[in-house]
């Protein structure tokens, strides 16, 4: 934890650095039933159509380490239209390093966001990956929005789901910050091994 908070800081103060419409920040902490999580997503746009992005995230059991599960990757993104995008990146996660390619789909309104991703994916052999995420936040008052995000990832080799992650929160949004409830769900090897996580969520956007 403390390396995590020394990596905070050190994003911070990089942010300081750099002009805000060139580079986003969104660290995100969920405290759950059974473990701790820290996600980040980080977005450096160089002009309109290419942008770099890094996308972190450790889940760490209370009591054991033997369900840790961690994620890093980096993407390079290429803006072919308003709506479409190619991206190309590498990174490491359960059980080690793995590259990836895909097409993107994004549809951008005043209250909703919605992302759709499919490519392939190699680790220890090549796999379909799908994503899919979502974001809601219609207004409840003057200064409070309601929150509702959905993200899902699978992977396919085609005999099995090698890996699938469903997360939902749900919760409300003041400004630039987000709170309320999370639920995670993981699955492994054809959901012969699953984890769940049930807890509370607060989210900031830099």
């Amino acid at each position: 934890m403390k390396t995590i908070l020394q990596f905070i800081v050190f994003i911070l103060f990089g942010l300081q650095l750099t002009h805000g419409q060139l580079l986003s920040f969104t660290p995100e902490i969920v405290l759950g039933t059974r473990s701790h999580t820290y996600q980040h997503y980080i977005n450096y746009s160089f002009d309109s159509n290419w942008s770099i992005n890094n996308v972190t995230l450790f889940d760490a059991e209370y009591f054991t380490e033997g369900n840790t599960i961690f994620f890093i990757r980096n993407m390079l993104a290429y803006k072919v239209s308003k709506h479409y995008k190619i991206n190309a990146g590498f990174g490491v996660k359960n059980p080690g390093t793995f590259s990836t390619i895909n097409g993107q789909y994004q549809l951008t309104k005043s209250k909703l966001k919605l992302n759709y991703s499919i490519g392939t994916t190699y680790q220890e052999g090549f796999t379909l990956e799908q994503n899919i995420s979502l974001n809601y936040t219609p207004r409840l008052t003057n200064t409070l929005d309601f929150y509702l995000s959905v993200f899902a990832v699978m992977n396919t080799d085609f005999k099995m789901i090698n890996r699938g992650i469903q997360q939902v929160k749900i919760g409300v949004k003041k400004g630039d910050i987000m709170f309320g409830l999370a639920g995670n769900l993981d699955q492994f090897n054809n959901t012969s091994k699953t984890l769940e996580n049930y807890g509370v969520f607060i989210k900031y956007n830099f």
